[in-house]
C-alpha cells in the first residue's frame, strides 16, 4: 500500500497496481488505448476517488494526474 495527498490535502491509500497506474501518468496524459483493460479500469477508479481527472477528446479518453490550485 502507498499513500498519495491529493491536491485538496486528503490522503488516499493506494494498492500497489493503483499506485503503478497513477505513475505512469504522473508527468503527462495517458489515453485509455494505450492501457490494458485493467490498467483503464483502475484509471477510471482514480478518477472516481478523485486523484485522477478524466478529458474526453475527439471521442478519446485521456487520464491525467489532478493538479492542484497552487
Amino acid at each position: 500500500m502507498r499513500m498519495i495527498e491529493t491536491p485538496g490535502g486528503d490522503t488516499l491509500m493506494l494498492s500497489n497496481l493503483e499506485h503503478k497506474v497513477y505513475e505512469c501518468a504522473m508527468h503527462e496524459e495517458v489515453c485509455k488505448d494505450d492501457l490494458s483493460p485493467r490498467d483503464a479500469y483502475i484509471a477510471q477508479q482514480l478518477v472516481s476517488r478523485g486523484a485522477f481527472q478524466k478529458r474526453i477528446v475527439e471521442k478519446k479518453t485521456y487520464y491525467s494526474k489532478v493538479k492542484g490550485s497552487l
